[in-house]
């Protein structure tokens, strides 16, 4: 009886979690942003405005401060 109480409780942490996770971020008021984007804002810094950088993803070329594309994500 003890193994069957112990496998329901842990089955309804693993149902819960899956769930929260495949929820997406539905509630925050932030726009989504694109890693890419992330990457390249995170390599300007510390640059000086109109210095170029390559993106990490593509190659194509990026000049500082690297403007943020706002992505679709299916909408």
């Amino acid at each position: 009886m003890s193994k069957f109480l112990i496998a329901a409780i842990g089955l309804v942490f693993l149902v819960g979690s899956s769930v929260t996770m495949a929820s997406g971020n539905k509630e925050s008021s932030l726009p989504p942003v694109a890693a890419q984007d992330i990457l390249n804002k995170m390599s300007c810094e510390g640059k000086k405005d109109g210095e170029k950088i390559r993106d990490r993803t593509d190659g194509e070329m990026i000049t500082c401060p690297a403007k943020i594309k706002q992505p679709n994500f299916g909408k």
